[in-house]
């Protein structure tokens, strides 16, 4: 596997990664049902999203780059942090939106960096955006 293939594959599974961690570390502060029913369905596709980059990574020798513990306690903080003393469904919603827009930023900018990738990359990648851009609008429900 190329180096610029696996840090794209490394892109996307921090994606998720990160996605996971920040949606299991808020859900406990949703009371809103649809919202948690939505995050619990955004939760579930982190995870297979996980699952099946790591498993190409692997076809190919290669181990994903899991998230640095400090680098996860800081997110999850950062969660706590925002919460601290309840927080609204719209204020949940909106701190949802910021850290999933960052990652289509991270994405983006991953994608426009790599030259000469496989167009099998290409064209997960810009799916993975997709489905993040979908579930942005969906958020936005819930401000």
């Amino acid at each position: 596997m190329q180096a610029q293939e696996q840090a794209i594959l490394n892109g996307f599974y921090k994606n998720a990664a990160v996605g996971l961690d920040a949606t299991c570390s808020i859900l406990q502060k949703v009371r809103d049902p649809q919202l948690r029913t939505e995050l619990q369905d955004q939760m579930q596709y982190y995870r297979r999203q996980k699952q099946s980059v790591r498993k190409q990574m692997f076809e190919q020798c290669a181990i994903p780059q899991e998230q640095g513990a400090l680098a996860q306690f800081c997110a999850n903080l950062s969660i706590q942090m925002h919460c601290f003393g309840g927080a609204s469904t719209s204020e949940i919603a909106k701190l949802m939106l910021k850290g999933t827009n960052e990652g289509v930023i991270q994405l983006t900018q991953l994608l426009h960096q790599s030259e000469n990738l496989p167009d099998s990359l290409k064209w997960q990648g810009k799916g993975i955006i997709r489905h993040e851009e979908q579930y942005m609008k969906r958020l936005r429900a819930f401000l």
